[in-house]
């Protein structure tokens, strides 16, 4: 018998908020524009442009990214997860 279990990993991305603000800039975009047409609230969005969310789900960053016409890519700084051995986060 074969006996298996999902393990969450949790997994969060830094993002450069200033590219952010830059990219909807560009499209000559509100943060509520921006907001309604990606599903991301726009405090979520303000927080992210002010460098107060540092680390942001990667669901949440894809969504503005395919908005903004932009590669997720483009606004990360650097990935990371959470190693639940430990509780401490790691960067890849």
């Amino acid at each position: 018998m074969k006996c298996t279990i999902q393990v969450k990993h949790e997994q969060y991305l830094n993002i450069d908020g200033s590219k952010v603000k830059i990219a909807r800039v560009e499209k000559d975009w509100t943060i509520s524009k921006l907001a309604k047409v990606s599903g991301v609230t726009r405090k979520t969005i303000g927080e992210i442009e002010r460098g107060n969310k540092k680390r942001i789900r990667p669901s949440t960053i894809q969504q503005i990214a395919l908005t903004l016409d932009k590669q997720v890519e483009y606004f990360c700084t650097k990935v990371e997860k959470r190693d639940n051995s430990n509780h401490k986060w790691i960067a890849e």
